[in-house]
């Protein structure tokens, strides 16, 4: 099941520069091992996606969008990404419970998920995508260069664009049970223009890509070391 975090070294790339006297900067690729072991050609299905509990009806529509693309963007990914084969989603599916924590303790209905759709893993999701157009003020600590006292300052911060909070589940489909769970808040800066356009909303979340991706497949990510020398 699980697999340890083993990176590899693959390939030393470049010499980037002089850091200094004696030191260079050089640009190192890791290999990272997928959680699951897989022969990868499994079965995947998508869903059930369920919204977070949240008032209003325009924050809701703007969740109900992001379901459908949230769905979507996934099942895109791990088509261009892996050789996984990727379920029809079943429209009948109506899970007992809107909680996605309480959902993980049922086995029983991921099981039965799992035997109707012939899944051998299940990939599901609470979501929730809040709009933000707001700027302001706000305290922030640092610590001064000069005398390496912490101060307080206030600091100008605009937010335009989405805010997602998302918990990921992968599910065993044969025994019910949990092989991946994860929070991912990411935010993706958007025009102010466009803050009523729910297309694409997922499009270049490198976190959530890489905690997807890195469920299913081998990842490589870059790392930079300084090398001393004489």
């Amino acid at each position: 099941m699980a697999r340890p975090f083993t990176p590899w070294l693959a390939v030393l790339l470049l010499a980037a520069g002089f850091a200094s006297a004696g030191t260079r900067k050089v640009e190192l690729e890791l290999r990272v091992q997928p959680e699951l072991e897989l022969e990868g050609t499994e079965k995947i299905y998508l869903g059930p996606i369920v919204l977070e509990p949240r008032g209003g009806d325009a924050a809701r529509q703007v969740d109900i969008n992001a379901i459908r693309e949230l769905e979507q963007y996934t099942r895109r990914l791990l088509r261009r990404q892996t050789r996984l084969s990727l379920l029809p989603v079943d429209d009948d599916v109506r899970p007992p419970t809107d909680d996605i924590e309480a959902l993980k303790k049922m086995p029983e209905f991921w099981t039965e998920l799992g035997k109707a759709t012939g899944a051998d893993y299940i990939v599901a999701a609470s979501i929730d995508v809040e709009v933000l157009d707001r700027e302001g003020y706000q305290t922030e600590k640092y610590v001064s260069p000069e005398d390496g006292k912490t101060y307080f300052r206030q600091v100008l911060v605009e937010e335009t664009g989405f805010k997602y909070d998302l918990l990921l589940l992968v599910m065993d489909g044969k025994t019910g049970r949990p092989v991946h769970s994860g929070q991912i808040t990411d935010f993706k800066p958007r025009h102010e223009r466009k803050l009523n356009d729910f297309k694409d909303m997922f499009t270049e979340l490198y976190t959530l890509e890489n905690k997807l991706l890195g469920v299913f497949v081998p990842r490589k990510v870059r790392a930079y070391r300084y090398l001393h020398t004489r």
